[in-house]
């Protein structure tokens, strides 16, 4: 959500890439990952039924905009959060915050779950711009807290890149059932449960490029967003099982020299937010899957630590 017209910039620190090359494998389609977590707006468009059929597939859920601030409500959120729930796909909705007090924060809570869609799954502050003029930041946070708990007892969220959460929110954030932190560069140093690693996640439906984000916590599972038990075939592992140009690492991950993923054989080791690229993908006769590199390296195809 910090890319776009309305959105603050982050600077990017470089990004390690490995060579990318093709083997024998490269002919092979890249199928969708199916664990894309993506935020849409209406820079997105209106969404067609096609579009979202194809989206079902390739999301775990959506988290969609319904307002930037009391007095504009996105163009597109009422039609497209429809198209979602009747496709089945769960989704959260989000208000981009533009209060300027206590008072003004309360209102927009109570504007926000007003238009908002019933059926969404959870609701977020998206607090990334400092526009309060009348009492602290905290206080202004804390006061569309209370309003949207009074208003719902859905889980709600609170987004906003790490820098600025601490300097403007370190204290209200706590309140929230979750915290969501935008950090394009590393992995969050602050709790966080879901991470927006990146606002360049191709999505196949929409043909373009969106925000995307992962699940940090681990005792905050997919399942924790969207509602309902976690169920024994959830908790296991999922991989990509077809070659894919590349991935990028959401946890830190080792490139080893051989095919058994022994800490002998860790040769490289990539943190968390690079960008891998791949040559081959195969798979174990237990069932799992790995990524080879152009140059002979192998690592995790589990979707738990790439995206």
């Amino acid at each position: 959500m910090i890319t776009g017209k309305s959105k603050i910039q982050l600077f990017l620190l470089p990004i390690l890439t490995i060579l990318l090359s093709f083997s024998l494998f490269g002919a092979l389609k890249a199928s969708a990952s199916t664990t894309i977590i993506p935020d849409i707006s209406e820079w997105q468009g209106k969404l067609t039924n096609s579009q979202v059929a194809k989206l079902k597939d390739q999301v775990s859920f959506i988290i969609n905009r319904r307002q930037y601030g009391a007095n504009y409500q996105d163009k597109y959120a009422t039609s497209n959060t429809n198209l979602y729930t009747q496709n089945g796909i769960p989704f959260g909705e989000y208000d981009y915050a533009t209060f300027t007090s206590a008072a003004s924060a309360k209102n927009e809570a109570k504007v926000f779950y007003q238009n908002s869609n019933k059926n969404a799954k959870f609701y977020v502050l998206d607090y990334e711009e400092n526009d309060v003029t009348s009492g602290s930041t905290n206080a202004a946070v804390t006061a569309w807290y209370n309003e949207m708990r009074s208003l719902t007892s859905k889980k709600l969220v609170f987004y906003s890149y790490q820098s600025f959460a601490t300097a403007h929110a370190n204290t209200a954030r706590k309140n929230f059932d979750a915290q969501w932190i935008a950090n394009y560069s590393s992995k969050p140093t602050i709790q966080t449960d879901l991470w927006q690693y990146t606002n360049k996640k191709y999505v196949p439906a929409l043909k373009e490029s969106v925000d995307a984000s992962t699940i940090l916590n681990s005792s905050k599972p997919i399942t924790w967003w969207i509602g309902g038990q976690q169920s024994e075939s959830a908790a296991q592992p999922t991989y990509f099982t077809d070659v894919v140009p590349s991935v990028t690492t959401t946890q830190k991950i080792y490139l080893y020299d051989s095919t058994s993923f022994k800490k002998a054989n860790r040769v490289v080791t990539v943190n968390a937010g690079t960008k891998v690229s791949v040559s081959a993908i195969h798979q174990r006769s237990t069932g799992s899957y790995y990524f080879e590199t152009a140059d002979g390296r192998y690592f995790t195809a589990n979707k738990n630590y790439v995206q």
